[in-house]
C-alpha cells in the first residue's frame, strides 16, 4: 500500500516489458497490416470491420477509396515520426483517419494476444513470465503488508494515467489478485475496478466493470466486429478530443499528488499540455525513466519539468531521472516511491 498519494504515468515502454511495441515498431507494424492484394486486405478482418461500420451507417461501402488510404499510410510510415503524427498531419482525411485507427486497433489487439500475460486455456496468467513487467513489481510491493480480506483501501493512494491503447494494466490486475489473495474471479475483478485508470486516447476496447465502453476480449483481433468497435474507441492527439472531464480529472489527480511517477513515457509536449495543472500546488517529487533518450534531449526535458512543476510559491520538484527500465525503476527506488 501507498504511504503518499501517488500518479504513475505510463508510456509504450511500459507495455513493451511484456511483448508490445513501442512507437517506432508500431509504425512498422502498421505498414504490413495495411498491405492489400488483388484479392482485397492483406488482413480479412480489416475489410469486414469496414463492412462492419458502414452496415451501421446504413451506407454503401466504397472499399476502392480504403485501399488508396491505406496505401497511402502504409508507404508514409518510415517517413513518419509516429502513427499518430501522421494521423495529426492528416485529421482533415476522414479516410486516412478510420484506415489508421482500424489498423492501431488490428495491431494492438493481435499484440495483446501474443504477450506475456496473455490467458492459457485455463484463463491464468503465468506470473513467471512476467516478472520483468513493471505490474507485476507494483502488484508485489502494492500487496506488502496487506492481510486477506482487508482490502478496502489498497489503491486508496494511487492512480494511473496511461497513453497506450492496449489494456495490459486491466487484463493484468484481476490475475495478480487472483493468484496472489487466492480470491475468486469476481472479487479479484470487483477489486481491481477500485484501481482508477485512466486512458486519455482511449483504447481498444472496454473491459469488463470499467465504464460504459464495449467490451472486447483481450487480443480479440480477428472478429471484425470487434475491431469495428476498438476502433470507434481509439482516439490520436491529432483529434483534440480529449473529454475536458477526463483533462480536469488528470490535472487534479497530478495536483493532489506528492509522487509522480514516469514509466516507459516520451514526455511528448502534447501529451505534458494535457497532465500538467495551470497551476500547481504542493511540492512534487517525481521519478522517471529515460531509457534511450541522449543527453542533450534530456537536458530541455529536465527543464520543463522542472519549470511545469513549479508551485505557485516557487517550489520546484525534486527530480530522480534514470536510465532505466519501469521495472528497474521499480525494483531500485521502491523506498522512496512506497514508503
Amino acid at each position: 500500500m501507498f504511504k503518499r498519494k501517488t500518479v504513475f504515468i505510463v508510456g509504450a515502454g511500459g507495455s513493451k516489458e511484456i511483448g508490445l511495441p513501442t512507437g517506432n515498431e508500431l509504425r512498422a507494424k502498421i505498414a504490413n497490416a495495411l498491405t492489400s492484394s488483388s484479392n482485397g486486405f492483406n488482413r480479412n478482418e480489416i475489410g469486414g470491420a469496414l463492412v462492419e461500420i458502414y452496415n451501421q451507417r446504413s451506407e454503401r461501402l466504397n472499399i476502392s477509396r480504403y485501399f488508396k488510404a491505406a496505401k497511402d499510410i502504409s508507404r508514409a510510415m518510415f517517413g513518419a515520426l509516429s502513427i499518430d503524427n501522421f494521423l495529426a498531419t492528416h485529421q482533415a482525411d476522414e479516410d486516412i483517419i478510420l484506415m489508421g485507427k482500424l489498423a492501431i486497433a488490428s495491431v494492438i489487439l493481435e499484440e495483446e494476444g501474443r504477450s506475456a500475460i496473455r490467458t492459457d486455456p485455463n484463463d491464468e496468467i503465468l506470473l513467471q513470465n512476467t516478472e520483468n513487467y513493471w505490474m507485476n513489481t507494483f502488484c508485489k510491493l502494492m500487496s506488502e503488508e496487506v492481510i486477506r480480506g482487508d482490502f478496502e483501501t489498497l489503491f486508496h493512494d494511487v492512480s494511473i494515467i496511461t497513453f497506450n491503447y492496449d489494456r495490459c494494466i486491466e487484463h493484468f490486475l484481476p490475475h495478480y489478485l487472483r493468484t496472489y489473495f487466492l480470491i475468486d474471479k469476481d472479487q479479484a475483478q470487483k477489486l481491481a475496478n477500485t484501481l482508477q485508470v485512466i486512458h486519455p486516447y482511449g483504447r481498444v476496447g472496454g473491459y469488463p466493470g470499467r465504464g460504459s465502453a464495449t467490451a472486447i476480449p483481450f487480443g480479440s483481433n480477428k472478429n471484425p466486429h470487434h475491431l469495428a468497435a476498438a476502433a470507434n474507441q481509439v482516439q490520436t492527439f491529432g483529434e483534440r478530443l480529449v473529454d475536458d472531464v477526463i483533462v480536469k480529472k488528470m490535472k487534479q489527480l497530478i495536483n493532489d499528488a506528492e509522487h509522480i511517477v514516469f514509466l516507459g513515457f516520451s514526455f511528448a509536449d502534447m501529451n505534458m499540455e494535457l497532465l500538467v495543472p495551470d497551476d500547481v500546488y504542493g511540492k512534487k517529487v517525481i521519478f522517471a525513466t529515460t531509457l534511450g533518450m541522449s543527453h542533450p534531449n534530456l537536458i530541455p526535458i529536465r527543464l520543463k519539468m522542472i519549470s511545469d512543476f513549479r508551485t505557485l510559491d516557487g517550489m520546484a520538484p525534486d527530480t530522480e531521472m534514470v536510465a532505466m527500465s519501469a521495472n528497474d525503476l521499480l525494483n531500485n527506488y521502491w523506498r522512496p516511491i512506497f514508503k
